[in-house]
């Protein structure tokens, strides 16, 4: 169990999200679903109403046994039945990598994630720190050292034991060496420096931390590699390019070494990837029979978000995420086609408009924008008139019809750290184009925006292709621009080829971008935020050849930013941090580095033969399935 020292459970309160964040709606109230079964199936549910509440109840905690010598845990939910098939879908989202630590695009972090777990997890019914692989973890007085002890008698799927030394590697090597993506490093620094791990013995392993570094209680938790796999492929030629490419989306099946509950059974790019339950999993069901219940979970990859609901309606698929403006009919069909529709209430991500404010030269000697654009980009009154010129509403009342609120930044209204003095403002062409004249813009005969040497503004904006909601949000923006004799080029590309560009090449001038936090802990989104971050989209700086990034010309703000970052991360007090990093977003509010358009509400669709299916407010970023070696279908 996870010892609660005062201090930890301090941290663990401070990493809480509140229930009313949840926002959910629905067929019951708050509570009413019985945590003894877990179930939503219509054989076990009394509601009728299609659009159910996200539970907040919980089953109670996982119970720890002893089985042949090996500390596991076992379930919180009702005896279910083994075999089956879950079946999910990707739209147009192949997974670039099967490698967790050099993930970087949405696909492969999901699908990367049923392989490897972590040592620790969060609760998803209050947020708080529960075991995982580590069957406990304290913390020092002096907050900086933790201890943590992993379970007796793991294996990882070869029958290699996991030990402290897997731990210690993953940590010392591949995340503090940067291999990968480097945004995991990014994330468990403090002061600029990465924590001590050491190996006190098979089970246990030190962390210590520079100096105090409150969200670091969540980052023990970071999957780990096996080091006897990974280690020759790092210690070999091109160690780095090799580590990138390994369990790559070629590597065969067979060749994969995890601990998570499912492992990779095959992988047929553009239709489907399919995984298959593995052995040596840490989790038991009431019979003390090792989990997961499911056989196999399938993946369709499917091109367009209309071909993933005629799916999901022709029973292709069980669950997926329902667009806001597919809910109201959808919702119809729910009893003949036997699912219901999960509200979780605000969506955690966030969708923008970014432009390349990098002012730098290529290795070629090139620089990475046109110097014309980026003076207007690198203008704050620029960027403030393209914010208060975009028409959110039209996004909130003919996309989301309704289901979701426009957005200024990228904090959910209601969680624990958003600065609520920050208040929304309507689309204004007026203050927008009085803010272009303090820069010295003009408007030609014809309207056309003209800067001060007289260049017409013009600038192309990407967005990935396959989907409704960036080509309608990217049209509006194009309209909106109009009224401000402003040029938009629109253009949807592949998601892959767009993420190179943003990520390697730095070849853009625009784009129209989602990216998504932890609600419940700001410095998540350090690797955004800070000017080393590897997420700092609108001012890339490339890492050099041992991954790091350096930093010699931050603006004023973007330093401002840095030194309030690191100084939330070694704060404890709930209160002060709230303070701290409220100033962060007033900040990103001010400089408009990202012009934020609307969110909607998180809705899934989920069939009624998934039992144990049981969504909370937290558990959202996973579709609810917080507890997928527990689910099981009828």
């Amino acid at each position: 169990m996870v010892k609660t020292s005062k201090l930890l459970l301090t941290i663990a309160s401070v990493l809480s999200l509140t229930v009313s964040l949840s926002g959910c709606k629905g067929g019951s109230k708050a509570g009413s679903h019985s945590p003894s079964t877990g179930s939503t199936s219509s054989s076990q549910d009394n509601s009728d109403n299609p659009i159910r509440q996200c539970n907040t109840t919980s089953p109670g905690p996982y119970k720890e046994i002893e089985v042949d010598g090996a500390d596991l845990m076992q379930t919180r939910y009702a005896q279910g039945q083994y075999g089956g098939t879950l079946k999910r879908s990707l739209v147009m989202a192949d997974p670039k990598t099967f490698n967790y630590w050099a993930a970087t695009d949405a696909s492969s972090r999901e699908l990367t994630n049923l392989m490897y777990v972590s040592l620790l997890e969060t609760d998803p019914y209050n947020g708080d720190i529960v075991p995982a692989l580590a069957k406990s973890v304290s913390m020092d007085p002096d907050q900086v050292t933790y201890t943590v002890v992993l379970r007796k008698g793991l294996k990882w799927s070869d029958g290699h034991p996991i030990t402290a030394d897997d731990v210690t590697y993953t940590w010392n090597t591949i995340i503090k060496g940067g291999y990968g993506n480097s945004s995991l490093r990014d994330v468990t620094t403090v002061d600029g420096k990465s924590p001590e791990v050491t190996k006190v013995d098979d089970l246990t392993i030190k962390f210590k931390t520079a100096k105090p570094f409150a969200p670091f209680i969540r980052y023990i938790g970071m999957p780990i590699a096996p080091k006897h796999v990974v280690e020759p492929i790092i210690s070999g030629k091109d160690g780095r390019k090799a580590f990138e490419g390994f369990w790559g989306v070629n590597t065969k099946p067979e060749d994969f070494v995890t601990n998570g509950p499912y492992t990779l059974e095959s992988y047929v790019p553009g239709q489907r990837v399919v995984f298959k339950r593995s052995k040596n999993y840490y989790l038991l069901d009431e019979s003390k029979k090792p989990l997961p219940y499911l056989d196999r979970l399938t993946y369709l990859i499917v091109q367009d978000v209309q071909t993933n609901l005629l799916k999901f309606k022709g029973k292709e698929i069980d669950m997926t995420i329902v667009r806001c403006r597919d809910a109201g009919d959808l919702v119809k069909e729910a009893k003949a086609l036997d699912f219901k529709l999960y509200d979780f209430g605000p969506g955690y991500g966030s969708t923008f408009i970014t432009f390349n404010m990098n002012p730098r030269k290529n290795a070629k000697g090139k620089p990475y924008v046109d110097p014309i654009k980026s003076v207007w980009f690198n203008d704050v009154n620029f960027r403030q008139a393209i914010n208060h010129a975009l028409d959110r509403n039209n996004i909130v009342n003919n996309y989301f019809k309704g289901l979701g609120a426009p957005a200024f930044m990228a904090e959910v209204k209601g969680a624990p750290f958003t600065n609520s003095e920050l208040k929304p403002f309507e689309k204004n062409v007026e203050e927008a184009k009085a803010l272009l004249k303090k820069s010295g813009f003009t408007w030609d005969k014809d309207g056309n925006l003209l800067d001060k040497a007289g260049n017409k503004v013009e600038f192309d904006l990407l967005s990935t292709a396959g989907g409704t909601f960036y080509a309608f949000v990217g049209v509006s923006f194009k309209k909106d621009m109009e009224e401000l004799g402003i040029k938009v080029n629109y253009s949807e590309i592949n998601g892959n080829v767009l993420n190179d560009k943003v990520m390697q090449s730095l070849d853009w001038q625009a784009i129209l971008f989602s990216l998504t936090g932890d609600p419940t802990e700001p410095n998540d989104s350090v690797n955004v935020y800070k000017s080393s971050g590897r997420l700092h989209l609108f001012d890339q700086r490339m890492p050099d050849e041992k991954g790091e990034i350096t930093v010699t010309d931050a603006r004023p703000w973007e330093k401002e930013i840095d030194e309030l970052l690191e100084k939330g991360a070694q704060t404890f007090d709930k209160e002060e941090r709230k303070k701290i990093y409220g100033r962060v977003q007033a900040i990103m509010y001010e400089q408009a580095p990202f012009v934020y358009t609307a969110a909607p509400k998180q809705i899934v669709g989920a069939r009624n033969t998934l039992h144990n299916y049981d969504p909370t407010p937290l558990s959202q970023l996973g579709v609810g399935l917080h507890n997928l070696p527990e689910i099981w279908v009828k």
